[in-house]
Order: structure tokens, then C-alpha cells, then sequence
């Protein structure tokens, strides 16, 4: 007598396919070697050594625009760096956190080039547009979906 194997539903199916997925994951996040961590930073060391080099070139308010500038583009490959070896929500919210850190110094420093009124509402709309960059990245946080647990307990529900 043969009996019948029931068929996977699809909640289980997704179950097993987010469980492969989240394997993946860990699998390419575990991916960078040493080796690749150190050329990584040395590739970012590289290129902020290149726009100081440059930025020493201005004067001015150029230069000082060009130095945040310099140093908020190395923040946030720094912060790239750690998000690709360790992969996790937290590390991809401190990216997003950089990126509005390098933006409003950069602004905040455009801002110095106007004159009377226009240099504190230039300051103002810096200001709002960070405050909501950091908002953002923190409604990304917590839409940012739960780690997945490969232990077969949770497989099973």
C-alpha cells in the first residue's frame, strides 16, 4: 500500500527559501578575506589622500567645502566597509546616518559662501533636510526585516 506525501505549502516553501536566502547572506558576508578588508581600507585611504591632495589646491570656502566634503566620503566608505563585512540593519542605518552627516557638513559649509539673511536660512534648510535624512534612516531601521534564524525550531512553525 503506498501512502500519500502531502504536498509543501507554501508557507513552508517560503519558510525554506528565506532560511536559503538568509544562508546566502551569511555566506557573502563572511566573504571578505582579510586580504580584501585590508585593500578595501587601503582603497579608501587612497582616495582621501587624493581629495585632500586636491582640496589643498583651493582657497577659500572652496576648500574648506572640499575638506568636509573629503572627510564625509571617507566616513561613509568606512561605513560601507563595515556594512558589507558584517551585513546587519544597524551597520546599514550608520551608512545612511554618514551620508546625512557628510551632506549637512558639506551644506552647513556652502552655507558660509552667502551673505546676510540668506546664510541663516541656508543654515536652516541644512539643518531640516538632516533632521529628516536621520528620520528616514531610521524609518529604514525599523521597516528593515528581522534577522532569520536557520535553527530547525523555528523552521518548523
Amino acid at each position: 500500500m503506498q501512502t500519500k506525501r502531502p504536498q509543501p505549502t507554501s508557507l513552508a516553501l517560503a519558510k525554506v527559501g528565506l532560511a536559503l536566502a538568509s544562508l546566502c547572506a551569511a555566506a557573502t558576508v563572511m566573504a571578505m578575506s582579510e586580504e580584501e578588508i585590508r585593500a578595501e581600507t587601503n582603497r579608501i585611504a587612497a582616495q582621501y589622500s587624493t581629495a585632500m591632495a586636491h582640496c589643498q589646491t583651493l582657497q577659500g570656502n572652496d576648500k574648506q567645502v572640499c575638506v568636509e566634503d573629503a572627510k564625509g566620503s571617507q566616513r561613509v566608505a568606512q561605513a560601507e566597509r563595515d556594512a558589507k563585512l558584517l551585513g546587519d540593519a544597524d551597520h546599514n542605518y550608520q551608512v545612511r546616518i554618514a551620508r546625512a552627516d557628510a551632506d549637512y557638513r558639506v551644506a552647513k559649509e556652502r552655507c558660509n559662501e552667502m551673505r546676510g539673511d540668506a546664510v541663516g536660512v541656508c543654515k536652516i534648510d541644512a539643518q531640516a533636510a538632516y533632521l529628516k535624512a536621520q528620520q528616514d534612516a531610521q524609518v529604514k531601521r525599523v521597516e528593515a526585516p528581522p534577522a532569520t534564524s536557520t535553527d530547525e525550531t523555528t523552521l518548523r512553525r
